[in-house]
């Protein structure tokens, strides 16, 4: 990286991505949470969980080249907005990581495969682990229902902030 300020630009496409993969896979969550019927449910759950096998590939990829590249440098005009940047960027990472091991231990600890798209199944036979079901559940649905959310709207916020107000004070020998 030649700018310590600046995301490479591999590193701006898996932004990106991750952004889209984020949101649809919230999105589909959300949608199998308020189906009108357990059929519609089981449907929409089904393509979370087929395209969930490929967000797990991707965010795995994304959090290794993450560490491997290092974060740029946080910018903004006061040290708590550098520290909230710094905190709100790992947490995301971290929290995403972490969902894209708990929706799939949630299944294979019940003895659940993986049906990608009807392609093809990954069953990992993780059922001695049945303890730590509950747990993954609940992780799984809770970062995703509430913290993942929250902290992507302070992301979001926060970019906002950066690119409407931060960018505006910079004189054209800053750019």
């Amino acid at each position: 990286m030649t700018d310590p300020g600046r995301y490479s630009a591999i590193s701006t496409i898996n932004h990106w991505v991750t952004a889209l993969l984020v949101v649809v896979m919230l999105v589909l969550g959300f949608a199998a949470g308020a189906a009108p019927s357990e059929a519609i449910a089981e449907y929409v759950m089904a393509i979370h969980i087929s395209l969930g096998f490929f967000v797990l590939i991707f965010v795995a990829w994304r959090v290794m080249f993450r560490l491997y590249e290092g974060f740029p440098a946080n910018v903004g005009p006061t040290a708590m907005e550098r520290w909230a940047a710094y905190l709100v960027h790992r947490a995301i990472l971290i929290l995403l990581a972490l969902q894209v091991v708990s929706g799939p231990m949630y299944l294979f600890t019940e003895n659940e495969c993986m049906d990608v798209f009807g392609w093809f199944s990954v069953c990992v036979p993780l059922e001695s682990l049945a303890i730590i079901h509950e747990p993954m559940e609940w992780i799984h649905l809770n970062i995703g229902i509430y913290v993942l959310p929250a902290l992507l709207m302070l992301h979001f916020l926060g970019a906002i902030r950066h690119y409407a107000v931060d960018k505006r004070q910079e004189t054209p020998s800053d750019l």
